[in-house]
């Protein structure tokens, strides 16, 4: 297979540039914890990279820039502890990060899908993976490198601002490439490439599901649920007082309404779900937690959601609504075909779990559990159905049939130490002002979106690099706060 990088002169610029950027910089006299920071900055634009000369564009160049990245961060770590660290300092970072419960859980998590690699049906795939997907064991490994790399090196609030801002950056590319791509613009791949483009531009952009450079609108909506966070968290943290203030109000609030627009144009059911049942609790929170005109507002807003939602459910099989593309997102049914091909898939899942309950068949192993107790009903004579699955098309179902029941646990583990630490503050919060309120809140709202989009999609690399992010900067807050109230 053909890893040279033909279509993007500039992608392969960037990544041959990768080790150059780390050599300057020390020659211009960074420090090696400063140079790792960089690059666990830069592994967030992998979301970006597309390499049109592979088999699977949209895949194998985000896997092995990410990697890249993440292992050029660590080479430089393990620099500053050779020869910059004071003696013992590392070793004192290392039993603080893992006094912190998010730490804790999260170690087991990955810990328990390396042991499920151990006892996988196929070790090889377990670990390796393929050139399709990227993900196993040996990339979960990156993503905890990752994970520990930001709980080590990011220990004020201006290091995660900054992750969050590059974060929006690779976002915002991430849209302009799906824009690009969608307008038919040379070497950007869009969902026209087959020919058969609507004419004029806002059909060429709104007709078809928005994929940017993910590949998959599914992967779209779930990645800038994160990016509205990141927006959002920005915004409640800014400075207060500074004499820009009405323009970064501006800002961030243009930017979660572009976010919310490709969101839609995604046209992802569950993620939509996902977003409106987060909405709904974020709404709740501020009412029960909040005071004045935040709880006024808020029972307001509360009120406006439950409108919107009883509109939106009488109209969903309005002609008008059905015709639109974007009327996908409130045609929402058990019995239509992807939800049947859903449940069918799950089923599956299920009858794997039960035969290998512990530690399952192993990641990337979910074609034999499916090949196994194939479905007859998604074989339709005469039909061009689709007929084969590599993923239950459920976080949970594919933890539980892939990782057993000890690799889902410990996944639902991290939500639950999440919450714990949460409301642990909650009492606190309560009575330090509105700005804690509104972290807590869209924190808690952040993690409910994400486990409902869940049921009916997995994760892939955009949603990992968020998820161990958001992880690692909870962990951090959460111990920031107590140090800050302890």
């Amino acid at each position: 297979m053909d890893l040279s990088i033909t279509a993007h002169p500039v992608t392969l610029a960037f990544i041959v540039a990768l080790p150059l950027f780390g050599i300057v910089a020390k020659f211009f006299g960074a420090s090696f914890k400063r140079i790792a920071k960089w690059y666990c900055y830069i592994a967030v634009f992998a979301v970006v990279i597309v390499m049109n000369s592979i088999f699977f564009p949209f895949i194998g160049g985000k896997d092995y820039f990410f990697r890249f990245a993440v292992q050029l961060a660590l080479i430089a770590f393990l620099l500053w502890w050779a020869f910059e660290a004071r003696a013992g300092e590392l070793k004192e970072q290392i039993r603080a990060a893992y006094k912190k419960p998010l730490v804790i859980a999260v170690t087991v998590f990955v810990a328990a899908v390396l042991l499920a690699c151990l006892f996988a049906y196929d070790m090889h795939a377990a670990f390796w993976s393929n050139y399709e997907r990227g993900e196993g064991g040996f990339q979960m490994l990156h993503y905890y490198i990752f994970f520990m790399l930001l709980t080590l090196l990011f220990t004020s609030e201006d290091d995660w601002k900054n992750l969050f801002r590059f974060s929006l950056v690779a976002a915002g590319l991430m849209i302009i490439y799906g824009i690009c791509g969608n307008l038919g613009v040379s070497n950007f791949i869009g969902p026209y490439a087959g020919g058969g483009a609507p004419n004029g531009w806002w059909h060429k952009l709104a007709d078809g599901r928005f994929q940017g450079s993910l590949g998959n609108p599914a992967y779209v909506a779930p990645y800038l649920l994160f990016s509205m966070f990141f927006a959002a968290y920005l915004w409640i943290r800014r400075k207060a007082g500074s004499a820009k203030k009405a323009v970064v109000i501006t800002g961030y609030t243009l930017l979660l309404l572009v976010f919310l627009f490709f969101f839609i144009l995604s046209q992802t059911r569950g993620a939509f779900i996902g977003l409106a049942a987060g909405l709904f609790v974020l709404v709740l929170y501020f009412i029960v937690a909040g005071r004045g005109a935040l709880r006024k507002w808020s029972t307001i807003g509360l009120a406006i959601l439950i409108l919107l939602g009883a509109t939106g459910y009488a109209v969903r099989n309005l002609p008008a609504v059905t015709a639109s593309p974007e009327g996908r997102l409130l045609q929402i049914s058990t019995s239509d075909t992807t939800a049947q091909t859903r449940f069918w898939v799950w089923g599956e899942a299920w009858k794997g779990f039960l035969e290998r309950p512990v530690f399952g068949w192993g990641p990337e192993n979910f074609t034999t559990v499916y090949d196994k107790f194939f479905d007859p009903r998604f074989f339709v004579p005469g039909q061009n159905t689709e007929t084969w699955f590599d993923r239950a098309h459920s976080v949970y179902f594919d933890y539980l049939s892939e990782t057993g029941i000890v690799g889902l646990l410990s996944y639902l583990s991290i939500f639950a130490v999440f919450a714990w630490e949460l409301f642990k503050k909650h009492r606190r919060g309560l009575h330090e002002g509105t700005v804690t309120v509104l972290e807590h809140g869209s924190m808690l709202a952040l993690v409910v979106a994400y486990l409902v989009q869940g049921v009916a999609i997995f994760d892939v690399l955009p949603m990992y690099i968020c998820l161990f992010s958001f992880a690692a900067f909870a962990a951090w807050y959460f111990a920031h706060h107590e140090q800050r109230h302890g």
